[in-house]
């Protein structure tokens, strides 16, 4: 009699008036109703996801057993109300969105995961209506409409062709790409447009660490070419392989990840596309490039260098390739992304890059109603709380989720852009060479922190070199002559802060400190420079017909740009200060002394090398202030000693000299 009941409603829901059916339906519905989250514009036809009640997801598991076991797929519940609703939208299929894993189901199951399943039906029913109907079945808590994603950057690939030479004796790598790649080590001496310290600091970071093989970072992207002479020393390996795919079907190659875009073991990076928008090819690039950046192969006399890529003796990092994205991204979809989360916090990972997003062109922040009840928000979650949870001696109890702000900045302004505005990832907007934020960054106080990531209109050698495609089974139409090239975009940006992340936790674990997220996440956002006064007048990009006010943008980068070299000193614990180079400065020592400094004989330490690095011509502690003066850009470690109580004191004072003084201060 319910049966019947129900399906009478089904067609008199039907029989409503289009007027009805066309209001949004997003957001907490009237009781009874799932709650519906994000809204059906611009989302995939013929695929929901739902979370269910634990007794339905229990009943529709049994049913998946049942199917399996016979070879099939399922394609009814066994719930008489819920099968109306199948039998209206026509399905074609259900399955669990993350695959049944004995070894961690345990964890699934805590975190809820096992309630989400993924209904796929006929691509011409209503998904409005389909969506409707399945959030008045009993049991049905959430649905969920699943958007497109897309690679966070703007254009495609500028093949940069290096040649082998010989590397000036100044650089620390000898990586002969490494003189261009002004994001990591900028002296403001290539052109008009490069500004001294628009970088991450990392030359001085190096001299700490340059990386460790304990550290896994998950790409999760498009593919990163595994064949690559320049990153495959640098690829995780799967020391257990085996994962289930959505179809049901175990695979077992997962080496050095897993292909969610393509639901199999086999990462793919041959097909290319063309792009009407930009009358270019465009190749599968974007993970390479993400994730040479992290960890190109560093001192192996070829290429380019990555952040954490090791120093030529010792490995770097190690990249685990999520692929989430193809050629086509607009078939790309949510489940790939969620799925991916959860494998690579169960194998490992410790950061999750993620240089990809939704189209704010389509829809705005305001648009994703619900998202705190949605199964990407649940799959995050996940990915914080569980990462590193196999190894008792993690450098970091949990994971890092680390996403690319967005490129539609001089198109929507400070507009919110989700998943880079929940506020439990960090968020990385993006500055050109010049020490501007880059024409396209999105911005807003929702920012985490602010990166290099290339301005495009000051010409190609001021975007980002790293990685591109080097696969001899491919017929460019590019003129490439090596896997190496430039990119722009917040998607070039974000890796820098997974890089910058990636040697902070290598150095942990070398020291054997451990850090909870939110400890880590504090010292990130204290080593950044406020770069606010540098936002000054326009920006003119006369290409694109626009003229940006700088300014609005102060307050809107996050905590400024995140600087390696600062959140080494922050693991180690060791204070730093910013002097300005060519200047006789003044450092007040009373932080390091307990404020008694004046009643202290306090002596100084710098050793040759650092005086050397620095170039210091004079240094010397009077009326308790360490007084300097530096003629060269850099870092360096000075040491104090002092008697306090009839005991020996020891400490240390980072002396950063920079062309100028950020604006929070002396004391970082």
């Amino acid at each position: 009699m319910r049966k019947l009941i129900f399906a009478l409603a089904v067609l008199a829901f039907f029989a409503c008036s289009k007027d009805t059916l066309n209001e949004n339906v997003a957001g907490p519905e009237a009781e009874g109703q799932a709650v519906m989250v994000n809204t059906p514009e611009g989302a995939v036809a013929g695929r929901l996801s739902v979370k269910l009640s634990e007794a339905v997801a229990n009943k529709l598991e049994e049913v998946l057993k049942m199917k399996t076991r016979a070879g099939e797929m399922a394609t009814r519940s066994g719930i008489s109300e819920m099968d109306v609703v199948f039998d209206k939208i026509g399905v074609e299929h259900f399955s669990r969105i993350f695959p049944y894993e004995p070894r961690f189901e345990e964890r699934h199951r805590a975190a809820g995961l096992h309630l989400w399943y993924n209904v796929t039906f006929a691509q011409e029913s209503d998904l409005r209506q389909a969506a409707q109907l399945l959030g008045q079945v009993e049991g049905v808590k959430v649905v969920e409409f699943t958007h497109p994603i897309e690679p966070a950057c703007e254009g495609p690939a500028i093949p940069c062709n290096i040649e082998r030479t010989a590397t000036r004796a100044e650089m620390p790598m000898n990586d002969p790409g490494l003189e261009k790649q002004w994001h990591y080590n900028n002296p403001g001496t290539a052109g008009v447009h490069f500004k001294a310290g628009a970088d991450i600091s990392l030359f001085d970071a190096w001299e700490m660490t340059a990386g460790s093989p304990e550290i896994i970072v998950a790409v999760i992207d498009e593919p990163v070419q595994t064949t690559h002479a320049d990153i495959k020393e640098n690829l995780w390996t799967n020391p257990n392989p085996g994962y289930v795919g959505v179809n049901g079907k175990a695979y077992n190659n997962d080496i050095h990840g897993f292909n969610f875009y393509n639901d199999t073991d086999e990462l793919d990076w041959k097909t290319p596309a063309y792009n009407e928008q930009y009358r270019a090819w465009f190749y599968s690039d974007h993970g390479s490039h993400v994730a040479g950046t992290i960890a190109a192969v560093n001192n192996n006399g070829e290429g380019v260098c990555g952040i954490a890529g090791g120093d030529g003796t010792t490995g770097g990092v190690k990249i685990m390739s999520c692929q989430i994205l193809g050629n086509n991204e607009r078939n790309a979809h949510l489940d790939a992304s969620v799925r991916a989360f959860v494998y690579a916090a169960d194998r490992g990972a410790l950061i999750a890059q993620c240089s990809w997003g939704y189209s704010s062109a389509v829809n705005s922040y305001n648009m994703w109603v619900g998202m705190d009840k949605g199964v990407e928000r649940d799959a995050i979650d996940y990915f914080i709380e569980n990462a590193g949870r196999d190894n008792p001696n993690s450098p970091l109890k949990g994971g890092l989720v680390v996403f690319a702000a967005g490129n539609d900045g001089h198109l929507v302004k400070d507009q919110k852009i989700w998943p880079a505005a929940y506020p439990n990832v960090v968020s990385v907007a993006s500055i050109g060479p010049d020490y501007l934020p880059a024409y396209y960054t999105d911005y807003g106080k929702w920012v985490s922190v602010t990166a290099p990531g290339g301005d495009a209109s000051y010409g190609d050698e001021t975007q980002v070199l790293s990685l591109i495609l080097d696969d001899e089974s491919i017929d460019y139409k590019d003129g490439r002559k090596a896997g190496y090239g430039y990119m722009q975009g917040t998607s070039m940006a974000c890796p820098h802060v997974s890089g910058m992340a990636a040697l902070a936790l290598s150095r942990a674990a070398k020291l054997g400190k451990q850090f909870t997220v939110e400890e880590f996440v504090s010292m990130m956002m204290t080593s950044c420079e406020n770069i606010d006064s540098k936002f000054e007048g326009t920006k003119n990009l006369r290409g694109l017909g626009l003229e940006l006010d700088m300014t609005q943008y102060r307050g809107k980068m996050g905590a400024g740009r995140l600087d390696a070299y600062k959140l080494l000193l922050n693991v180690d614990g060791i204070p730093s200060v910013c002097v300005k180079m060519g200047t006789d400065a003044e450092v007040n020592l009373d932080k390091l002394f307990s404020g008694r400094v004046n009643a202290l004989d306090v002596n100084v330490r710098v050793e040759s090398d650092v005086v050397e690095k620095l170039g210091m011509t004079a240094y010397s502690v009077e009326n308790g202030k360490f007084k300097v003066h530096c003629t060269k850009v850099g870092g360096g470690i000075v040491s104090f000693e002092t008697k306090m109580n009839g005991k020996i004191v020891k400490t240390n004072l980072a002396i950063i000299s920079r062309t100028s003084v950020p604006e929070n201060g002396l004391w970082l």
